[in-house]
């Protein structure tokens, strides 16, 4: 089948999705749909679908294998197969994250002359902030901008802040206000029912304001069920091999139990994989929103920066030149391999540009 005539489906249902997953990393699918998979629309709930399906081969394996059922080394075959492209696809994931995490770099983390400005900033601060103060006036916004006193500890915090002011549009259902309003051991219930049951999610846990309870209940469930079956804690498909001999000596019923909390916890790897998919997306988007509000803002401090540097241009000079080894060609680009995780790189060439303006040398490197 084409993209086109899988398209509906894969938004209505998952078994679908995770169906071409398997088809994709076992065989040849049709090129429309080995295109549409690795896009931005559909690359992360491809890898969701995946990760869920090799889950379910690899207990799949284990069920077939304590039946003596001759399939087995036919789904052991196919359940090598999905777990290879689990690893590819992750691999993709993990470059397009670090590419998002680039482009969501300030400018002046960045670029040499965003940097430079930050540092004249900082050395000039009671300048810097009268001039910024005066061009916010001076365009008629008010002092601070709306989300001056936002104060996050998680993405779970930014996003149901961003929830209460509006800035993402999630109104609660009546569904949604029922689960926000049940207790723990209840919700923790309602989550453990929608880990068993993937043709009936619960879409009211992908809630904005109920990633944070979902995310505790998965936690909690994957603790008590690992304790159980004599696993450390962490949300894996990939679990310590079954000993055959020893579930064939036991009553069908005890082996089937661990089989069963097996899946059940490959299972909860998978339902906590998609909601850290969720906050993701969702912190991408309160960020986005973010920016968007107070860029007016941004935009009057960003002109004030460049009259601090037009007043002190000798020194702006001096840092330019500095920054000049780390930056692409006739460009003020800052080189990406220059750049880590929080920005400019090496981290001693900032701290030691301020310590220029703070003795004065740094005029010798206008020499």
């Amino acid at each position: 089948m084409a993209y086109a005539d899988l398209e509906r489906w894969w938004e209505v249902d998952f078994n679908v999705l995770a169906s071409t997953a398997v088809a994709e990393a076992t065989g040849p699918v049709q090129p429309s749909v080995a295109e549409a998979l690795r896009s931005d629309d559909w690359i992360e709930q491809w890898a969701d679908a995946l990760y869920a399906a090799s889950g379910e081969l690899k207990s799949s394996v284990e069920r077939l294998e304590y039946t003596r059922d001759p399939r087995v080394e036919k789904n052991r075959k196919r359940s090598g197969l999905v777990a290879q492209r689990v690893g590819h696809v992750n691999t993709m994931l993990r470059e397009r994250r670090a590419q998002q995490g680039w482009d969501m770099f300030s400018s002046w983390q960045k670029d040499a002359h965003g940097a430079v400005l930050s540092i004249l900033v900082s050395h000039y601060r009671d300048e810097s902030r009268e001039l910024a103060c005066a061009e916010i006036a001076r365009r008629g916004l008010a002092p601070q901008h709306p989300l001056w006193d936002l104060h996050c500890d998680n993405a779970y915090d930014m996003i149901e802040d961003a929830v209460q002011r509006g800035l993402i549009n999630a109104p609660a259902t009546p569904e949604v206000t029922s689960l926000l309003n049940l207790p723990t051991h209840a919700l923790t219930d309602r989550v453990a029912k929608d880990v068993t049951q993937q043709e009936e999610r619960c879409s009211a846990l992908r809630h904005p304001l109920l990633l944070r309870r979902w995310a505790d209940a998965l936690e909690h469930l994957r603790d008590r069920h690992c304790e159980l079956a004599g696993i450390a804690p962490v949300f894996s498909v990939t679990l310590p091999g079954l000993k055959m001999r020893d579930l064939w000596a036991m009553s069908t019923e005890e082996a089937r139990t661990i089989i069963n909390r097996r899946r059940f916890i490959r299972a909860l790897a998978q339902r906590n994989r998609e909601c850290q998919m969720h906050v993701r997306e969702l912190s991408r988007t309160v960020a986005k929103r973010q920016t968007e509000v107070k860029q007016p803002w941004n935009d009057a401090v960003s002109a004030s920066r460049e009259e601090l540097a037009r007043r002190h241009e000798e020194q702006y000079k001096a840092l330019m030149i500095a920054f000049g080894p780390f930056c692409e060609d006739e460009s003020t680009a800052i080189r990406r391999e220059f750049l880590g995780r929080r920005g400019v790189v090496p981290k001693e060439l900032i701290p030691s540009l301020k310590q220029a303006l703070a003795d004065g040398s740094w005029s010798n490197l206008l020499a």
